[in-house]
């Protein structure tokens, strides 16, 4: 066990049973006398949750350059990257939203308007997750991360913000729409971007060279959104040495966070795991959503810029952190009230049926959740597109 530096709270440590603190009480006032205010040891910490690292790792197959993602920004807010040239990838995934929609439910194809203001899309069957810190998806809390193995989705079905770019356009819901069947949209948009001079001198200087083919036009909209990062939350800086950026009752639930079970798959720098989990939340769409391989399990999705990107969840059933928490509190009270009909509590991963949170917790873990926002990431907007289309497509209308 350790102590927090400033103020001799208790931080969990693995060889620390949970909820079993009362004996350590008796001691913390007589080392609080030898405790030393400017020195954080954070090492039993950092085995569960740690800071992002401060540079971001490019793959050796898309190594950074600046054109590169200044083209990628381009395509990303250009809607001649859609079938009907109507929605681009911002439509769902816009920087005033947290790079996500504000929605349960993504509307693709055919929407107008931006966020809870958009109507008449094709609705997608999952919430839209950020686009923020996806640099780091899959890393580890030794701070590796191999960005071509990057999981993506809420089922983990590909890998690399690469291989990601690809399957919206694919996708007759949220791009593609019906007029252009899926074995031909890469071929239409590469000849669309051909007859756009602006396009061809775009991709000569990112690639020196004119041709335009689908592995360049994934490399440069993965560039882009490997530069959308927030990595310096208060939590990071704390992590990082800065002992005066958490409030008492944010230390408190930082311990409470690990103690409590929340940092067996919220864990990391990215507070995820990014392995697939049976967590029994309650199903709002028919057909009924079975996850990845039919049990209802789906990714751990990042705690990172929860202020941002509500409502959560694959589903975006809840929409506050407060509702998020009451879910996980009844389960762990052994309550199947708000369990999904299809499953039972025994059904459900480990993680879960081990939680111990009760009302006490939820406040300060809220608060120490909060520690994660991270206002500070790119917001550009392009003022105009190389095809001449509306930018961002109609989320304006």
């Amino acid at each position: 066990m350790i102590f927090s530096p400033k103020n001799t709270k208790m931080i969990y440590s693995s060889s620390t049973p949970k909820r079993h603190f009362l004996m350590a009480l008796s001691i913390i006032f007589v080392l609080s006398s030898c405790q030393n205010d400017d020195i954080a040891d954070n090492q039993n910490v950092s085995e569960f949750i740690s800071a992002l690292p401060e540079n971001v790792t490019y793959p050796e197959s898309n190594p950074y350059s600046k054109e590169k993602e200044d083209l990628g920004r381009l395509l990303y807010w250009d809607p001649i990257m859609s079938g009907n040239k109507d929605i681009a990838c911002v439509s769902c995934h816009h920087p005033n939203l947290g790079y996500a929609d504000g929605l349960s439910f993504s509307q693709g194809v055919g929407g107008q308007g931006l966020g809870k203001d958009r109507v008449n899309g094709v609705e997608v069957r999952r919430n839209a997750p950020t686009v923020i810190n996806t640099a780091f998806n899959g890393i580890n809390n030794n701070q590796q991360v191999d960005p071509e193995l990057a999981p993506m989705f809420w089922d983990n079905r590909t890998e690399s913000l690469e291989q990601q770019a690809l399957l919206p356009m694919l996708s007759k819901e949220e791009m593609r729409g019906e007029s252009i069947v899926e074995d031909a949209i890469v071929d239409t948009i590469i000849q669309r971007l051909n007859s756009i001079p602006e396009y061809v001198s775009q991709f000569e200087k990112a690639f020196g060279s004119n041709e335009i083919n689908q592995e360049n036009i994934l490399a440069a909209i993965a560039t882009f959104e490997r530069g959308i990062v927030a990595n310096n939350s208060r939590f990071d800086q704390y992590m990082r040495g800065d002992l005066t950026v958490l409030t008492d009752l944010e230390i408190d639930g930082m311990n409470a966070f690990i103690q409590v079970g929340c940092a067996d798959c919220h864990g990391g720098p990215m507070f995820s795991d990014y392995k697939l989990h049976i967590i029994g939340v309650k199903d709002n769409i028919t057909p009924v959503d079975r996850g990845a391989t039919n049990k209802f399990d789906f990714r751990t999705p990042t705690l990172r810029n929860l202020n941002l990107t509500a409502p959560y969840m694959h589903n975006g059933i809840h929409t506050t952190l407060e509702d998020v928490m009451n879910f996980y509190e009844s389960i762990s009270d052994g309550d199947d009230d708000e369990l999904n009909e299809n499953l039972t509590l025994h059904k459900l991963d480990k993680e879960m049926k081990n939680l111990e949170l009760d009302d006490d917790d939820i406040t300060s873990i809220i608060a120490f959740m909060n520690t994660l926002n991270d206002d500070n990431f790119d917001k550009t907007i392009p003022n105009s597109v190389p095809s001449g289309l509306p930018v961002g497509g109609n989320i304006n209308q």
